[in-house]
């Protein structure tokens, strides 16, 4: 059972777990989330439960039904093409500034380890996958934007949600495939072409949604 002291902080925390057991899909889309069950769970009072999943609901992580109860959302097609609508106006916009900056220092010496690590068989799917998810992260961290990653971050545990959902379906040769696309987004920031980098981000970001809504 989980003991969470701190009162002040209480919602917070379990709004943080819950939201990570959700991306981690081990609360299952659809799935019925019992308030009185999570409670006895975390040993809390059901009050904090509630604030948390009106706070998940908020940020669409789950979906209230008056008289019915709570339910993780659903990964729909739609949601997955809304969320990549919105990494493409994030992402296309910092990928242009990280080129024109040919990249800072942290961004630079990870997209050189990217490289060098590209294609590696010893490396797990799962490994490769967060690889690749890191340089979208750092893409837009480099703006040097706080209000925009701010606003980035929670898009970002949608998308890592998605990611996980699908991982087992991820084949070899997508994977293979994502790796060079990364690379030749890393190669348009290295050279300074802003052009070239936001055509490789956009061109990337159109094959992962392909491949999902062939599988999903």
């Amino acid at each position: 059972m989980i003991q969470l002291d701190a009162p002040k902080t209480k919602k917070n925390l379990i709004y943080e777990t819950l939201k990570a057991r959700i991306v981690r899909n081990e609360f299952r889309p659809l799935e019925y989330l019992n308030e009185k069950d999570l409670a006895y769970q975390m040993g809390t009072s059901k009050t904090p439960i509630r604030e948390a999943l009106q706070e998940l609901g908020r940020n669409r992580f789950v979906t209230i039904i008056p008289n019915k109860g709570c339910f993780v959302t659903n990964i729909s097609l739609e949601d997955i093409r809304e969320i990549f609508e919105l990494r493409q106006i994030y992402e296309c916009a910092a990928v242009r500034v990280a080129a024109q900056r040919q990249g800072n220092g942290e961004l630079v010496a990870l997209l050189k380890q990217y490289e060098e690590n590209v294609g590696k068989e010893s490396n797990s799917v799962q490994e490769r996958l967060l690889a690749g998810y890191q340089i979208h992260s750092a893409i837009v961290q480099a703006m040097g934007n706080s209000r925009l990653y701010e606003a980035y971050a929670n898009l970002q545990d949608h998308i890592v949600r998605v990611r996980i959902y699908f991982m087992q379906r991820y084949l070899h040769h997508r994977v293979t495939e994502s790796e060079e696309e990364h690379r030749a987004i890393i190669e348009a920031i290295l050279r300074g072409d802003p052009e070239g980098a936001e055509e490789a981000l956009r061109e990337h970001l159109a094959h992962a949604l392909e491949f999902i809504r062939q599988h999903i």
